[in-house]
């Protein structure tokens, strides 16, 4: 039997092919602009996830693309069930077409109004119809609450106040987008590093491995790697800066 192929090189190989069908099936399903970046970010981070356990299955039963694809669907699926659950299109808007479903996806689900709703599908060139005309058709199909995203409970503490305000969901929003922002930005500088180098990174800060560790794993020498990493280090945290993230993100991402 041929030997299986290395996951990290398989990932990095198929880098692009992942943010091609990330996009491919955001589109497809309604998923639009900072949710459609979100996801992308996301799910690298799945597939990277336990020294890319997902990858890790591939046997070469199917091509890569297919396999990749699979779980790419598969975590688009379960990424809307955690934020928005389980949404369906109404059966007018089935009956209606691609469009009435796009619509009423973004203003029944999203929560836009309907001019935003008429930007964004014109600037992704579904339509080229005017607010007026759009607007018969949202007419057409039932109206429903939007749905808002999903919060994952914490733990009760005895006697926590109440904290449901306006700011702190604004707080929350302006959290998603930084680490939204700071994992493409990463994702961006570690395609340009060399493999070994990308390797030394993920076993180190996202896999949370020793120094000795490492090296044992790649093969190099320990006390030579130490001062590596730190050049390594330095080279990512400029490179992040350039991309806009904070000097003091950087340093939490970078963290020993």
């Amino acid at each position: 039997m041929p030997e299986p192929m290395d996951p990290g090189k398989l990932f990095l190989d198929n880098l692009a092919w992942i943010e091609k069908v990330s996009g491919i099936v955001c589109r497809k399903h309604g998923v639009w602009g900072d949710d459609a970046e979100d996801f992308a970010s996301v799910v690298k981070l799945k597939l990277m996830e336990n020294d890319y356990a997902d990858l890790r299955k591939f046997r070469g039963d199917c091509s890569a693309t297919t396999y990749i694809a699979t779980l790419v669907v598969r975590r688009f699926h379960e990424y809307t069930r955690e934020r928005w659950g389980r949404w369906r299109n109404s059966a007018a808007a089935e009956r209606e077409g691609q469009l009435a479903k796009d619509l009423e996806t973004l203003v029944h689900r999203d929560g836009c109004t309907l001019a935003q709703a008429a930007e964004q599908l014109r600037s992704a060139g579904k339509t080229d119809l005017s607010d007026t005309e759009l607007a018969r058709i949202l007419a057409k199909l039932p109206n429903r609450q939007p749905l808002r995203a999903k919060q994952v409970a914490a733990p009760v503490i005895e006697n926590e106040p109440d904290v449901d305000t306006a700011d702190s969901r604004i707080g929350g929003m302006e959290l998603d987008r930084q680490r939204s922002a700071l994992l493409a930005a990463l994702f961006k500088v570690m395609e340009q590093l060399p493999p070994e180098e990308r390797n030394i990174l993920r076993m180190r800060f996202a896999d949370g491995r020793s120094v000795a560790d490492v090296a044992r794993a790649l093969r190099l020498e320990q006390k030579p790697l130490y001062r590596r990493i730190d050049q390594i280090k330095a080279k990512l945290r400029v490179d992040l800066e350039r991309y806009g993230v904070t000097a003091e993100a950087v340093r939490e991402l970078l963290a020993d």
